[in-house]
């Protein structure tokens, strides 16, 4: 596989360390606000349990990457010290297969849960999905044709790297690995975009303040993530067309925290401001409003998804950041509505489509 010089390498685990010291800070405030209620530390009642396990199978990937890079560092540290003359830093093959793995992992997790917001916020229709989630599996079969083989090549060397490939082989199989960098770069346009355009287009027929502010609001958080998951996954396309094995490993390197802080970013930036929407909302501070919809069953979202679209409309997400969802709250939320103060408003045409 690819070889690198020992200042090389460890230029590449510095990078890979400091992202992951970004990525853990936001993975601890991300399992606070999965975990604990938002109004202290009190366990929630209701656990969303999915993207929990999501969050932690991300954490573990990230670990496990961050780990067997410094090990395989380290051990040829040791080499170079004992050994005399210049030193030539080899991954071996299994290290590399470990390592594509992990990475193309992490994003097709990621990946899949942003498919499902996607599907969530367009009321489950096939049509919009069938794009990404075809993708998704481009992805997943290149995986299983990469590790294949990689495979293949411990234990036959004759087989790659192929000179007729106009992609960097060095590190692993460019030709397997460039259409699963394309996959993915498509599909976190795709569904960003879908995204975004669909909460714009109920934003601008909402005609209410309050609505739209969170609308914008989660338009903005859209575009932050999928700009950040969209850019590292571009450059790791790009940069298979270079000569640099020192560019591939750097930027293989710093992708998965990347990732990982990307969809952590996203479900702090909710929670959060679920949490103080929900302060501002107390009796008498504002006036809750809440969206009705004759054709479609209103479901109150129990104890929110902190940041996983999950109810049956994009309406839903946004009275649990105005109002919060927590079970804890709904004691004060029933007596607003004993009172007259909660105001049902009907809007079928804004919810068509959802």
């Amino acid at each position: 596989m690819g070889s690198t010089t020992l200042d090389e390498e460890v230029v590449v685990v510095f990078s890979a360390a400091l992202l992951f010291g970004f990525y853990f800070a936001t993975l601890l405030s991300c399992i606070r606000w999965l975990l604990f209620t938002d109004r202290g530390w009190e366990w929630r009642k209701v656990i969303d349990w999915p993207i929990v396990i999501v969050t932690f199978l991300i954490m573990g990937l990230n670990v496990v990457h961050a780990s067997w890079d410094l090990h395989w560092t380290l051990r040829g540290a040791v080499e170079a010290a004992n050994g005399p003359g210049p030193f030539s830093f080899s991954t071996p093959d299994l290290a590399s297969i470990v390592a594509c793995v992990l990475q193309n992992t992490n994003i097709l997790l990621a990946d899949m849960v942003l498919i499902h917001r996607c599907r969530v916020v367009y009321m489950r229709k096939k049509r919009v999905i069938m794009f990404p989630v075809f993708m998704w599996f481009v992805g997943l079969l290149c995986t299983i044709l990469q590790i294949y083989l990689q495979a293949a090549h411990t234990k036959n060397p004759n087989i790659g790297p192929y000179s007729w490939a106009s992609v960097n082989m060095t590190v692993g199989p460019g030709i397997v690995l460039l259409p699963f960098w394309i996959s993915t770069v498509l599909l976190n346009a795709y569904a960003s975009g879908a995204l975004i355009l669909r909460i714009h287009r109920v934003a601008r027929e909402c005609g209410f303040a309050t609505p739209t502010r969170h609308l914008h609001f989660l338009i903005r958080l859209f575009a932050e993530s999928g700009l950040l998951c969209f850019s590292i996954n571009l450059a790791h396309f790009l940069v298979w067309f270079g000569s640099s094995t020192f560019a591939i490993q750097v930027i293989a390197a710093i992708n998965p925290a990347l990732i990982g802080i990307a969809f952590n970013w996203f479900i702090i930036r909710v929670a959060t401001n679920r949490a103080e929407a929900t302060r501002s909302a107390m009796p008498g501070n504002i006036t809750s409003i809440k969206f009705a919809q004759s054709s479609i069953h209103h479901r109150t979202m129990a104890d929110g998804p902190n940041g996983l679209i999950s109810g049956g409309a994009i309406f839903e997400l946004v009275i649990a950041a105005t109002s919060g969802s927590n079970e804890d709250d709904h004691s004060t939320g029933e007596k607003s509505d004993s009172s007259g103060s909660t105001k049902v408003v009907a809007r079928d045409s804004l919810c068509l489509a959802l």
